[in-house]
């Protein structure tokens, strides 16, 4: 691949498995410095020496973004070591039960602070850095659920509530020249709430690989201009 992220310094929420470790492979081997965020160590190393094997280069950060203690000394962390954050991928996040009546308290409590109060927190701990790029881009993964919602009201109510985040977002960051996008892809095939991985034909299902190309995409799109929401779909359920 091109090195058209060559210099840059992307940092990726949820990156140890699934899209993000898509996202972070994709941009490494376009060039860019990758900061590597999930809450468990050991496959966030797996994806790094994935990574560095390919020849690219990364750095890990085992943090739970629904902590905002965490989050702050990882942020400070990542500042004091690369001064800057050109990219960040806000892509972490929870599944949640699929009813109303199945969703207690502490459901609510551990999705909305996972999927929506952890991009909160790791956007606003990395502004100053965000800050200090020449021309930054926070890429926010919602869902499908964020625009049609269904029956979970903790997801929904998460994805929900990311869009009006992202535009918060968006609105702070054009003084800065950060740009913001909201992404809601619907199916990929990455295992989720433990779906197989590969059975489906392509069609069906979304390739996080080829959307995490799309994501680079977006990233070289001229500065001037932001793509402010995408839907991205398989090609067997093109509407919503």
């Amino acid at each position: 691949m091109e090195k058209t992220l060559e210099g840059k310094v992307a940092v990726i929420s949820g990156a140890s498995q699934g899209l993000g470790r898509a996202v972070a492979e994709t941009l490494a081997a376009a060039g860019a410095h990758c900061v590597l965020i999930a809450r468990r160590a050991e496959p966030l190393n797996e994806a790094a020496e994935a990574i560095s094997a390919a020849g690219g280069a990364a750095s890990v950060y085992a943090c739970d973004v629904a902590d905002s203690a965490q989050v702050l000394d990882t942020a400070a962390a990542i500042e004091a070591a690369c001064g800057k954050v050109d990219i960040l991928i806000n892509n972490a996040g929870i599944p949640a039960p699929r009813t109303f009546e199945d969703t207690d308290i502490s459901d609510w409590d551990a999705v909305i602070g996972v999927n929506l109060s952890g991009v909160f927190y790791l956007t606003r701990a990395l502004w100053s850095s965000l800050c200090a790029a020449d021309s930054a881009y926070v890429i926010n993964i919602s869902g499908t659920a964020g625009l049609r919602g269904g029956g979970s009201p903790a997801y929904g109510g998460s994805k929900f509530g990311l869009t009006g985040l992202n535009h918060a977002i968006a609105q702070a960051g054009a003084g800065h020249n950060i740009r913001a996008t909201i992404l809601y892809p619907g199916g990929m095939d990455t295992g989720w709430r433990g779906a197989p991985i590969g059975v489906l034909p392509r069609s069906e299902t979304m390739d996080p690989q080829a959307v995490a190309r799309m994501i680079v995409q977006l990233l070289l799109t001229p500065a001037e201009f932001v793509v402010n929401e995408a839907v991205l779909n398989p090609l067997a359920y093109p509407f919503m």
